[in-house]
């Protein structure tokens, strides 16, 4: 006989990027409008609104649609420590009334160099369906930790091409 799970379980992502853009950009990209409606769970051309003020306790939301198709992304600020730590919940009242937790260091990887290092933590409920035995919940846990991982990893493309972009803005005055 089957064994059943009891109890949802937790999937931790980490991911760690090296970037040659200064610690205070990224961090602005995590708390700036501005920036944020260009890459963070929207783009510029699907984004329709966010409403965020990068203080502790905020909340902030994200309104995105695409193919007809409208998703509202909402969290609040819990530590902001300019430039470089952020915790963040984050989730998506249409789908679910829990919320994950996001948490970014930023740091020179050696002082003085022009390399920064962002370490991206993100932890999720996974929710588990009675019917599942073990090996099917955990089977549904590393999917959902891969496909979750893979679109933060686009993401983090398209943030790294946005602030390399606005950095040489930046030097060029």
């Amino acid at each position: 006989m089957a064994r059943y799970n009891i109890e949802n379980d937790v999937v931790v992502i980490s991911l760690e990027r090296l970037m040659r853009i200064n610690p205070e950009l990224i961090y602005q990209a995590w708390t700036d409008a501005d920036v944020m409606r260009r890459w963070f769970m929207t783009s510029n051309r699907s984004n329709k609104s966010i409403d965020l003020i990068p203080e502790e306790g905020r909340r902030y939301e994200i309104v995105d649609e695409r193919n007809g198709k409208t998703n509202k992304i909402t969290g609040v600020y819990q530590e902001l420590e300019a430039p470089n730590r952020i915790v963040m919940t984050i989730g998506m009242p249409e789908l679910s009334d829990k919320e994950d937790t996001i948490e970014v260091e930023i740091f020179e990887r050696e002082p003085g160099s022009d390399i920064t290092q962002m370490n991206f933590q993100y932890t999720a409920v996974v929710p588990k369906e009675r019917r599942w035995t073990t090996l099917e919940y955990k089977q549904q846990k590393k999917e959902y930790h891969d496909s979750t991982a893979h679109g933060f990893e686009n993401m983090f493309v398209k943030l790294q091409d946005i602030l390399t972009e606005m950095q040489k803005e930046q030097e060029e005055f």
